[in-house]
């Protein structure tokens, strides 16, 4: 979502308020301070409205007070698939994979830290008005500060931490859980269910190994050409099956939104323009390069691969997405690997970044995943 509103602010402009400066048609960078400095209520409404964007069941007096938010102007991008009784919907927000990638560097964690140094001491400097504002949103977003964003953060008193909510999460759609415990290196405490996909990292290790093949072999039109659509085309249908599975009544849909968006705003606060990254002198290239620098400051290591997982977050979300949306058909697969496009980009960083991630060769095979296991439940 955070992503998102940024690049709609950049694309559509944004109005001058009485405490906010107008934000020009293309400028970038007020749009990413337009967003980093925002009121954290103004953030929450427009969560809300992105949430109605793709499941209308807001009331009279929910619509009218987003209406009265900053953001309100600007609206969210339609659906790719909205969501039926009989069938889940197919969100325009990231996927949760995107959220797990960005976590998984330990961002989440280290700016835990840089708000709880900056709110009870002086150890990490003053921080200028700019940061201050970040610090309230910051904390809003990530640990729901005067419960603004409890409801979409998806926590209550029957689960109060955000970080195992998220945890929960990644379990169950993606059968994969953090690299890491707690922030005091704790075994991580969440509730992890039974129904999950632990099938998702073999068959996509497979379908990157598959799509690397095709990409390899994409200009040899004479003999030797080893891609097999086919099989490429198989697995994405069986990605897509045990995605969304687990997508059966919504379920997920609001957690996902909520990762997606703490991770988002942690990914912009990371970014270029982020008065946070001025204010503790962790300039850099490169996010991975500032994550670093600001764990280094408040003594909390990054992972070692975060260059990659960051890198490959905006790509990996492109490319499940369109898995999920079922537009992959037996006569199109070819849009997965296809040099040029945005998807077919998107393949090769995924399998660039996630071989870099994890250390497995992605271009040799182990042993091929077997698609033909028996089903009971398929999503139609």
């Amino acid at each position: 979502m955070i992503r998102q509103l940024v690049k709609g602010i950049t694309a559509q402009g944004l109005l001058a308020t009485p405490s906010y400066t107008a934000v020009p048609i293309g400028d970038a960078k007020l749009a990413t301070l337009a967003v980093l400095t925002a009121d954290p209520l103004d953030l929450t409404l427009y969560a809300e409205q992105y949430w109605n964007s793709y499941n209308a069941s807001a009331g009279p007096a929910r619509s009218n007070l987003w209406a009265a938010g900053r953001f309100s102007s600007i609206a969210p991008p339609v659906p790719i698939a909205a969501p039926t009784q009989e069938k889940p919907g197919v969100p325009s927000w990231d996927h949760l994979a995107y959220g797990y990638v960005i976590e998984n560097s330990r961002a989440s964690q280290i700016l835990r830290r840089v708000v709880r140094d900056y709110r009870s001491g002086e150890t990490l400097g003053v921080p200028t008005l700019a940061t201050r504002r970040w610090l309230e949103a910051t904390e809003a977003l990530l640990h729901g500060a005067g419960n603004l964003i409890a409801p979409w953060l998806a926590t209550s008193a029957a689960r109060q931490d955000p970080e195992a909510v998220r945890r929960n999460a990644y379990w169950r759609l993606l059968g994969m859980d953090l690299a890491f415990g707690t922030e005091d290196n704790r075994p991580p405490e969440f509730v992890k269910a039974t129904a999950t996909n632990t099938d998702f990292v073999r068959l996509f290790e497979e379908l990157l190994y598959e799509l690397w093949r095709a990409i390899s072999n994409y200009k040899n039109l004479v003999a030797g050409n080893e891609t097999d659509q086919d099989r490429i085309f198989r697995i994405a249908q069986e990605l897509q099956f045990v995605l969304r599975s687990r997508r059966i009544g919504q379920m997920l849909d609001r957690e996902e939104l909520a990762a997606v968006t703490v991770q988002g705003w942690i990914e912009l606060s990371l970014g270029d323009y982020s008065p946070v990254v001025d204010d503790l002198k962790a300039q850099s290239t490169s996010s991975s390069n500032r994550l670093r620098s600001i764990g280094d400051r408040v003594g909390l290591p990054a992972h070692s691969k975060s260059a990659a997982l960051l890198s490959m977050s905006e790509p990996i979300s492109l490319l499940l997405r369109t898995i999920e949306s079922e537009v992959v058909t037996d006569s199109n697969v070819v849009m997965l690997y296809q040099p040029g496009t945005a998807i077919g980009e998107a393949s090769r960083r995924v399998i660039t970044e996630w071989s870099a991630a994890t250390g497995r060769d992605l271009k040799a095979r182990a042993k091929p995943v077997d698609l033909n296991r028996p089903r009971l439940v398929r999503v139609q």
